[in-house]
């Protein structure tokens, strides 16, 4: 929970001390998933990060000799800084950059249910959370189609143990009401 803590307090240090006039990133943007349903919600807050907040779903599939097999889907909910750091570089060399398309660094924190919402794969915890740092690109199109891929390494979390692994994503979705 100190972990947590700690994270909140920088994320909203971020926030509070960040402040320009001239944002290379969209002042908000809201964008649908496709491949697994989900929302996200990406506001600007400086010239070059975002706070984004996720809604989405998990897939899980087990397939064993020793317990049942199943699959199931989970709620997943995600809370990200993003500081985009190639906007320059992208802009000198004459490429676009709306739907804030650039590459990032973000401190993450994650949380999933561990009952399925769909499907008979239930997990013994109520609940798995995440936090961690992800590397990660995003393109959107001028059409509004976005591809997002991101990677890092995080520190995971139940009732009953922790350990580290592999925050890993892929996004693809629509953002609403692009122009």
């Amino acid at each position: 929970m100190k972990t947590i803590s700690s994270l909140l307090l920088f994320l909203s240090i971020g926030v509070v001390g960040i402040a320009q006039s001239v944002k290379n990133v969209e002042d908000y943007q809201l964008t649908l998933n496709v491949l697994l349903p989900g929302i996200i919600y990406e506001k600007g807050l400086s010239q070059n990060s975002t706070i984004t907040a996720e809604a989405t779903m998990g897939f899980g599939y087990r397939e064993s000799d020793f317990v049942e097999s199943g699959f199931g889907i989970y709620p997943i909910g995600r809370l990200q800084y993003r500081y985009y750091y190639n906007f320059d570089r992208r802009l000198a060399k004459g490429k676009n950059i709306t739907g804030n398309t650039g590459n990032y660094i973000a401190p993450t924190i994650a949380i999933q249910g561990g009952k399925a919402i769909i499907g008979d794969l239930d997990y013994v915890s109520d609940y798995f959370g995440g936090i961690g740092a992800v590397y990660g690109l995003q393109r959107t199109s001028q059409k509004g189609l976005q591809f997002r891929f991101e990677f890092g390494p995080g520190y995971f979390f139940d009732e009953f143990e922790s350990n580290f692994g592999i925050f890993l994503a892929l996004k693809l979705g629509w953002v609403v009401g692009r122009k």
